[in-house]
């Protein structure tokens, strides 16, 4: 016994399909209620693919009794009314884009495409571009208050500077007495010394 090859195993069953909702139909043979929603929906999607033919085939009758209407019109006339009916299509749709809800609308979505012109334009920066810019200028103008000494850490450092000057002018001072008194006592005792001998 060979098992389907493929990509996709089949489960237990073969992939049979049984009858649970069955429904007679107008010939009066048993069908089940899927099958016949199917049909029922083709027919529907048939009627309106119809209804939009007949639409459409009344609308060109219609133009052409216009046209028929009019003398024909040159080449060149021809093209102007084809890009006044284009201006007006357009118009209508820019008027029915926004009627849209702003909710519904990508923010993402280009609205429009770039030209080389508008490469040189200043453009709209990212969302991240923009926050890395306000972060960079927010660390240089700290960094100046900071320099000025205008910044809470600044005046921090500047006290804790002031105070370790302080000890250490404090410590040369010491030190300098310190030496000034060795050597006046190593001068004393050179004297007594040299008074000793004679």
């Amino acid at each position: 016994m060979v098992r389907g090859t493929g990509k996709y195993k089949q489960k237990r069953g073969g992939g049979r399909n049984f009858s649970k909702d069955m429904v007679l139909d107008e010939n009066g043979t048993a069908v089940s209620a899927a099958r016949r929603r199917a049909e029922n929906e083709e027919n529907s999607d048939d009627d309106d693919e119809e209804e939009e033919e007949e639409e459409e085939e009344s609308e060109e009758e219609e133009e052409e009794d216009k046209d028929g209407d009019k003398p024909e019109l040159t080449r060149t006339e021809r093209k102007e009314l084809k890009k006044k009916q284009a201006a007006e299509k357009q118009k209508a749709k820019a008027l029915d884009e926004e009627e849209e809800d702003e909710d519904l609308i990508n923010p993402n979505h280009v609205q429009k495409k770039l030209n080389i012109s508008d490469l040189g334009a200043p453009r709209e920066l990212s969302r991240r571009e923009r926050e890395a810019k306000e972060k960079k200028e927010a660390q240089d103008r700290y960094w100046k208050m900071h320099v000025a000494g205008k910044t809470d850490q600044a005046k921090a450092d500047l006290g804790r500077l002031a105070k370790i000057r302080a000890e250490r002018e404090a410590a040369q001072a010491k030190r300098k007495a310190e030496a000034e008194a060795k050597a006046a006592d190593l001068a004393a005792k050179q004297k007594a010394a040299t008074a000793g001998r004679r």
